[in-house]
């Protein structure tokens, strides 16, 4: 009765503290948006172009301990660019380091972003040799690649507007550039730095997709309240833009022209994981996924969605268990707290309870998962960007001090035979590889002790032909010359014995004489008018080089021959 006392106190006074957190007002964080239910779809199931493999595993890490954070990965000219922590893009060619630009004020520390600066999203420019940077705390960027000048275009104090509600940007995130010049952009979140990146798991959505105009310097709001707005891919024509919504575990459509312009529609959902950067291709989008979800690992985005008071009690909760910290680093400054609070707001604590499985996903422009890759191994983890680029997939992440790249699987394809210096050596010819003899002669064979009769035949004909010569009882068999005007080529066929019998077809005509021989034989000469076998004209190639040979891997090594024995009556049977 006494433990029934206590558990009862117990529930009692938790229930009159969670009453005062979410009811106490003016308590932080503050949102953009009032709390309220909203639904995500749960992850699919990992059957059919989802079924696990082990592709990632023992991926390759390049310039380990080098780079901290690769996020974004961009490639022009064999070399690849990419944004670090501390505010730094650079460029790497092989295994050199080139520094382009830095965002942010000089610091000396990671836990420092808001100072350092964070570049994320990167584009290459359609309109001049410029780089369009998205950083995260400093706003949108153009760089001049020859110049190394920087150009602010969209400032974090600027007011942007919404839907409903006008706010600065809080999270500048992926850039992608239209053949027109046509700047998009997206704002991951309104309410939260991106060192706070915890706090919009719990927070109503509030992110947006914006369209910048570079001759009136102005921001358009295309789509408003996206979970978390982050990787943009343009389709092949242009015709529509896809942004991944992280939190929601899916990929939206918005079309800009046709006359649906201007709408919005589900193009994936249900990823078995959050999305990031998103990389276009002619074929489809590679979706890496940094923290994967199943059904017995939920995203935390998606975790109390439907519950806005619980959502609302955990980040007043976070908030007070950061704010002893924040006041302590605020009077006396030092790396303890600051690391501290970093360390919890900015993800890597998530990272910490994210699933083994690490995975990449392949959509096609029809909105169809074709294909996924995966990893066990924690060789590669936290997957922010796919590029693909020499037959390699280069891996980037916003955790990790490495580069990891591993083989891609467009490279992975049947071996091929490639066959070279081939010509066709005339119409209705076979091609031949190499240089083909002019004349090919068959060696006199010796002469052979039987029968009495010796006859050597000799068939020239216009085009190729079948000519059969038999003889009866042959005692030497002798050359027999075929010529063709194209090209020369003398061949040698042995007589066979049978009925002494002659055909030769109309078309093309044959010509057919009998030399002399050591005993005269009885010859019947037959011409029919259709013969058995008719000759097809074969289509000569006009580009017949190169020539390949798909190989199967599936071939299946020779069987082993069974041991014999003699068993007791003498016979060979197979043991």
């Amino acid at each position: 009765m006494g433990l029934l006392n206590a558990l009862r106190v117990r529930i009692m006074n938790f229930m009159i503290f969670f009453l005062i957190i979410i009811l106490l007002p003016g308590l932080p964080p503050r949102t953009t948006f009032p709390y309220k239910d909203f639904t995500v779809s749960p992850p699919k199931e990992l059957k059919g172009a989802l079924e696990p493999n082990f592709h990632l595993e023992g991926a390759e890490r390049l310039l380990e301990g080098r780079i901290y954070g690769p996020e974004h990965l961009i490639v022009r000219n064999n070399e690849i660019y990419t944004g670090l922590h501390g505010g730094e893009i650079i460029k790497l060619t092989a295994n050199h380091v080139t520094h382009v630009a830095k965002f942010g004020q000089p610091c000396a520390e990671t836990y420092e972003e808001a100072r350092c600066g964070r570049p994320l999203g990167m584009a290459f420019d359609t309109q001049g040799n410029n780089l369009i940077v998205a950083d995260a705390y400093y706003g949108l960027w153009q760089v001049d690649l020859t110049s190394h000048k920087k150009q602010l275009l969209v400032s974090p104090r600027q007011e942007l507007p919404g839907k409903s509600i006008a706010r600065p940007a809080k999270i500048f995130n992926s850039v992608a550039v239209s053949k027109q010049g046509d700047i998009y952009w997206t704002d991951s979140s309104s309410d939260f730095p991106l060192q706070d990146l915890v706090f919009t798991a719990f927070a109503n959505p509030s992110g947006r997709l914006f369209k910048y105009n570079r001759a009136k310097n102005v921001s358009e709001v295309l789509l408003d309240e996206l979970f978390f707005a982050n990787g943009l891919a343009l389709s092949p024509n242009e015709d529509f833009i896809v942004v991944a919504e992280t939190g929601g575990m899916r990929l939206t459509k918005y079309i800009l022209t046709g006359p649906k312009a201007g709408q919005s529609e589900v193009f994936v959902e249900g990823l078995p994981g959050v999305p990031d950067n998103l990389t276009p291709d002619a074929d489809g989008i590679w979706v890496p996924l940094p923290s994967t979800a199943d059904s017995e690992n939920p995203s935390a985005f998606s975790l109390f969605s439907r519950f806005p008071t619980i959502r609302l009690f955990l980040a007043r909760m976070l908030t007070l268990f950061e704010l002893p910290f924040r006041y302590i680093n605020s009077v006396y400054p030092n790396k303890f707290c600051q690391r501290f609070v970093h360390f919890i707001g900015h993800g890597e604590s998530i990272m910490l309870l994210a699933p083994k499985r690490t995975t990449v996903v392949r959509v096609d422009w029809n909105g169809n998962i074709v294909g996924s890759l995966h990893g066990f191994d924690k060789s590669v983890a936290g997957i922010s960007h796919v590029l693909e680029f020499q037959d390699y997939l280069y891996l980037g992440s916003p955790f990790n001090h490495y580069l990891a790249r591993v083989k891609s699987p467009k490279a992975s394809k049947q071996p091929t035979v490639k066959v070279r210096n081939v010509r066709v050596e005339g119409e209705g010819l076979e091609a031949s590889v190499g240089a083909s003899p002019k004349t090919t002669t068959t060696a006199k064979p010796k002469a052979q002790a039987a029968p009495k009769t010796t006859t050597t035949t000799t068939t020239t004909t216009k085009k190729p032909t079948t000519t059969t010569t038999t003889t009866k009882k042959p005692t030497t068999t002798t050359t027999t010359t075929t010529t063709t005007p194209k090209p020369k080529t003398t061949t040698a066929k042995p007589a066979t014995t049978t009925t002494p019998t002659t055909t030769t077809t109309p078309k093309p005509a044959t010509t057919t004489t009998t030399k002399k021989s050591t005993t005269a034989p009885t010859t019947t000469t037959t011409t029919t008018p259709k013969p058995a076998t008719t000759t097809t004209k074969r289509t000569v190639p006009s580009k017949p080089a190169p020539v390949e040979e798909e190989i199967p891997v599936d071939t299946k090594p020779p069987q082993k021959e069974k041991l014999k024995v003699i068993n007791k009556q003498g016979d060979h049977v197979e043991l």
